[in-house]
């Protein structure tokens, strides 16, 4: 079949502009595969750190974190450390959204959302206050460190009041203090 020259021309253009687009669409799965296999990283990478800190967690820390709550004067270094992979690893879980966020596959929202659910209930306590400003702070980005300090300025319900709260309305618990006794 033989075309006109100007039917050549607009056939040429036409191949060269398809061409063009099918090149640019190749960059963009390139950049979106970089992007992926970048958050894939990041978070395997907050999976072991998080297993990191969880090993180092004694077996059952409940009593160690009710200790934080309770008589936080009675601690000793070795609950310090199960204190730092709790309270770490639980916001390094929230921050995980805020990294996730920054690479666009989150929203803001969903992160600050995240932080404001959980700041109080790590960082209310007195122990937990004292190890937020003086150690875990320093673990997170400037953004997301500012914004649990805007989240903590507010009023929230620490762990302490939330489980005081469920005590007092279970009809086996009613008019029965929580027993700190053994803790403290």
């Amino acid at each position: 079949m033989h075309f006109s020259p100007i039917a050549s021309n607009w056939l040429a253009i036409g191949t060269n502009v398809a061409v063009i687009i099918g090149l640019l669409l190749v960059v963009l799965e390139l950049d979106q595969n970089s992007k992926l296999a970048r958050i894939g990283l990041l978070n395997d990478g907050n999976a072991t750190e998080n297993e990191l800190f969880q090993a180092q967690m004694a077996e059952v820390p409940k009593n160690i974190i009710a200790k934080s709550l309770e008589c936080p004067e009675k601690l000793d270094l070795s609950d310090y450390v199960v204190l730092d992979s709790y309270l770490y690893t639980g916001m390094n879980l929230v921050y995980r959204n805020y990294e996730l966020a920054k690479e666009g596959f989150f929203e803001e929202n969903d992160w600050k959302s995240e932080v404001d659910k959980y700041a109080h209930w790590y960082f209310s306590s007195e122990f937990g206050k004292a190890y937020w400003e003086n150690v875990g702070r320093d673990y997170f980005d400037e953004e997301f460190a500012a914004h649990v300090d805007s989240v903590l300025a507010r009023p929230g319900v620490d762990m302490k009041g939330a489980w005081k709260k469920v005590a007092s309305v279970l009809p086996s618990r009613k008019g029965v203090e929580l027993n700190v006794s053994t803790i403290c």
